[in-house]
């Protein structure tokens, strides 16, 4: 039975100063920053360190700056000896759960997300759309109303199962409004979220296709520890299976929480954080049928990797 699950956090959990820390005390993260800005051709420690946010938070800057602060984190976690029996990430995260796994190396990681967040910007500002969070409704609700709202005159579908009432849309402009009309005639909450892009949704097709070529040049290898992953919810070890996955997942939901309920029925009762801001960490709550019963840690910086190995 597994015990200790690692999760990635993605988009939406970067901070100013994340992974300085971290820097400031390893010569092996200050040179993973440095390959990361040779990769993405950007001051990817000053973004990180010192932004403006503004800047950081753009899609083809944020993911590679995001992603090697992740696997800063990793690589200090890794040097204190904590290991894990499975690992998930969301989003953006996957990647980095990807290399904690084993999968892919740190570098073919950092060159993934590079050329992934270069083509999501590029799709987003091609195909505008939007994003929403729709709360307190049941998911088969949320399924229908989405199947509903979808068609010739709308691209909308759901893009993140965060957690069971904490659902994300993800498509046109005019579809997600739609879409909240209909969510607020249900007594249903609607959130629209302040993102550049429609994710994991139709109107990034045009980028998955050349990301899709992107992934088939890296080499995959079988996972050390079940990943399990965003498109399916479910834990994977092969790695040519894991590659064929990932072309799907730019345009397929984020089946988060059924994935966190997966790894709960496996016996994981230990959760660990590793990056930036704790999203992840209070889903948790919201997702597993006996919160009191597990443990949950929250690793960005000597602190927290020091509070997590007591």
């Amino acid at each position: 039975m597994a015990s200790r699950m690692f999760l990635f956090p993605g988009q939406g959990s970067q901070e100013l100063g994340m992974g300085q820390a971290f820097h400031d005390v390893s010569p092996e993260v200050q040179a993973l920053y440095a390959k990361a800005a040779e990769i993405a051709e950007l001051p990817v420690k000053d973004l990180c360190f010192e932004g403006p946010i503004e800047t950081l938070t753009e899609t083809g800057n944020l993911q590679p700056c995001m992603t090697v602060t992740v696997l800063a984190c990793l690589h200090m976690v890794e040097q204190a000896g904590l290991t894990a029996d499975m690992v998930a990430g969301h989003s953006l995260g996957e990647y980095a759960a990807l290399a904690a796994a084993g999968v892919i190396n740190k570098e073919d990681c950092l060159q993934l997300v590079t050329a992934r967040g270069r083509l999501m910007q590029r799709e987003a500002e091609a195909n505008p759309g939007a994003m929403g969070a729709v709360m307190m409704m049941e998911p088969e609700v949320v399924e229908e109303l989405v199947n509903n709202t979808a068609g010739a005159d709308h691209i909308i579908c759901l893009a993140n199962y965060n957690a069971p009432k904490q659902l994300v849309v993800s498509g046109s402009k005019e579809g997600i409004a739609a879409l909240e009309t209909l969510v607020k005639e249900k007594r249903g909450r609607f959130r629209a979220l302040p993102v550049s892009g429609a994710w994991h949704s139709p109107l990034m097709n045009g980028a998955a296709d050349e990301f899709a070529g992107i992934i088939e040049r890296v080499t995959f290898h079988d996972a050390k520890v079940p990943v399990v992953l965003n498109v399916t919810g479910t834990p994977e070890v092969d790695g040519g299976v894991i590659k064929e996955t990932m072309k799907q997942q730019m345009c397929s939901g984020v089946r988060w929480y059924p994935g966190i309920l997966h790894a709960w029925d496996e016996g994981v009762r230990t959760f660990t954080e590793i990056g930036p801001k704790a999203v992840l960490s209070g889903m948790l709550r919201k997702i597993v049928p006996a919160p009191g019963e597990m443990t949950v840690h929250k690793i960005k910086d000597p602190e927290t990797l020091e509070a997590a190995q007591a």
